[in-house]
């Protein structure tokens, strides 16, 4: 699963590439069920990707004819140096 963050939001890609939580908005029609926490995700913005994850529980914030917008927390894992 991808999401898309939009070409005017480079500060928010940024930011998710640094490994701090970002906010996103995204359209579920039926299957919200792929947005759950915990679930791995595909970030795209312009011609650059990143894996993530969603640390947040989706958040229903509008829902029109059989369509959902959820807004959702996703974040970049970051690994850690190991600690000798």
């Amino acid at each position: 699963m991808s999401i898309n963050i939009p070409e005017s939001d480079s500060i928010s890609y940024n930011e998710f590439i640094k490994g701090n939580p970002v906010t996103v908005r995204v359209e579920a029609s039926g299957n919200e069920e792929k947005y759950m926490k915990g679930a791995k995700v595909k970030v795209r913005h312009l011609t650059m990707e990143a894996t993530g994850e969603i640390v947040s529980e989706p958040i229903v914030i509008n829902q029109n004819e059989g369509k959902k917008t959820l807004s959702i927390i996703i974040e970049k894992k970051v690994p850690t140096e190991p600690s000798f």
